[in-house]
């Protein structure tokens, strides 16, 4: 079974420099995903979005060589 991802779902919603889940799910400490993630393009695979019943696909997943604008930076993690 392939994981979902924050790339893939409607109710993942972008406020500031924060991803959080228009649903109100956690998906870290504070709630949010930072959008370093989103711009250095690395895997946005959430524990809670796995069998997520609120999970809204939007398409196919975004191929790694296409995620992220971040020059040299392409499918880091962050440390």
């Amino acid at each position: 079974m392939k994981k979902r991802s924050l790339y893939e779902c409607f109710n993942a919603k972008v406020r500031g420099d924060r991803i959080y889940c228009a649903k109100g799910h956690i998906f870290s400490k504070s709630g949010e995903v930072h959008i370093k993630r989103l711009a250095k393009g690395t895997p946005l695979e959430m524990n809670v979005c796995q069998g997520c019943p609120d999970f809204d696909e939007m398409g196919p997943l975004v191929l790694p060589e296409d995620r992220g604008w971040l020059e040299g930076n392409k499918n880091r993690s962050l440390k």
